[in-house]
């Protein structure tokens, strides 16, 4: 089996630095814009995402159903994604201030464009990598995107605060016509097909081969969803909340993720199925202690050391969570479900997404600091379950 990276899956992962970028746009800042002009509204926060990431869920779910009769297509539908979410962010541009009274039908717009892009991408990640390639490919991806985003945070929290939100929407904006190009040179060796789609078909394999590993898996990504979405929001809420300024959330941001970068670093190097236990052993203990912290002392500097706990522990949840969903389909031999693995996986993580963001809407009503660090502290959690989950999905 190849080990090297094809210049396919070269070409995807230039392509995925270019959607980090706007990432950093449209999560982070984008979070920040919405206090600001809401008079920290967490209610309208917490909504806003509730939308986007069920109608993610359902919207992957549906998609790959589509993706599977016309494989070919998945392309173009990723393309189009990026066409979508380039016009979402002229949109924002467009609508200024008026995002807040808005924010419903922009966060339906935003999914839309997040369906397109990541049910084809997710197909196109998995055909242009293997088992034996496919943690180098993801630990490359990561580490290329963590380098990216040290300097962009700090830049785009810099002209914020001296400029205007409205011209680094432009700047954006363009970086994503740029993407577009770059993903359209990527070839994908899928021909279309006539196959039924069928979930019940998925789970009735599962079960009749009795595959723990997916269901593992599956459990996992209902942790993840929680502690990768909800996180991050309530610690921009917190941090712009605590520090006041998006300059100081750039400042930090960066610092993070040059740790980030180094954690990603060691990881490629060491982890493999011998360490794998004792790796993930270590980041829940590292998360859990960063969250005692701030539960002991409220401050900034207990803030800034659970930020630097979760962005070094997060990074290797990103990439084992993303390494395994290809891995289980050679390892459980469901190629031929694989559209319908991935749909299943949508759903699960959308479950975990949106109780996370309920979660944030009940607190919301408080509108009290302390509360939210008390919902960090809950979600976070979660992470130690998702280390044990990701690790029974790699046992029988």
């Amino acid at each position: 089996m190849e080990t090297k990276i094809n210049k396919y899956a070269k070409l995807l992962i230039i392509s995925d630095l270019f959607y980090s970028l706007t990432s950093v746009f449209i999560n982070t800042f984008l979070v920040a814009y919405f206090l600001n002009i809401t008079n920290e509204n967490i209610t309208t926060i917490a909504i806003y995402y509730i939308i986007i990431y069920a109608l993610l869920g359902f919207g992957n779910f549906l998609m790959t159903k589509f993706i599977k009769k016309y494989p070919s297509k998945s392309k173009l539908i990723m393309c189009f994604g990026i066409v979508v979410r380039a016009i979402f962010i002229l949109s924002i541009v467009i609508l200024a201030d008026k995002i807040a009274t808005n924010f419903v039908l922009i966060a339906i717009f935003y999914a839309f464009g997040e369906v397109l892009y990541w049910s084809s991408h997710e197909l196109i990640y998995i055909d242009v990598t293997n088992n034996a390639n496919r943690k180098n490919y993801m630990s490359i991806n990561k580490i290329l995107g963590r380098f990216i985003k040290i300097i962009t945070p700090i830049i785009l929290g810099t002209s914020i605060e001296l400029y205007s939100f409205i011209k680094i929407a432009i700047y954006v904006f363009i970086l994503t016509i740029i993407q577009i190009i770059i993903t359209l040179f990527i070839k994908i060796n899928i021909k279309d097909k006539n196959n039924r789609y069928s979930l019940k078909d998925l789970m009735n394999y599962i079960k009749e081969n009795n595959i723990k590993k997916i269901r593992r898996y599956n459990l996992s990504a209902i942790c993840y969803g929680i502690v990768e979405s909800s996180i991050s929001t309530l610690i921009v809420i917190i941090t712009i909340m605590t520090f006041k300024t998006s300059f100081s959330l750039g400042v930090l941001t960066t610092i993070f993720n040059i740790c980030s970068m180094i954690v990603l670093f060691l990881y490629k190097k060491f982890y493999n199925a011998k360490t794998s236990k004792y790796i993930l052993i270590l980041i829940s203990v590292i998360i859990i202690l960063g969250v005692i912290g701030l539960l002991i002392s409220i401050n900034k500097t207990t803030l800034v050391i659970y930020n630097f706990c979760y962005a070094i522990s997060f990074c290797i949840f990103d990439v084992v969570y993303n390494t395994r969903k290809g891995d289980l389909i050679k390892e459980c031999n469901i190629s031929m479900y694989k559209e319908e693995y991935i749909g299943y996986n949508c759903l699960s993580l959308a479950l975990g997404r949106v109780f996370g963001y309920l979660s944030m809407l009940v607190i919301s009503f408080t509108n009290d600091i302390i509360y939210f660090k008390m919902l960090l502290a809950f979600v976070t959690l979660f992470a130690p379950l998702f280390c044990y989950f990701i690790f029974k999905s790699t046992k029988e």
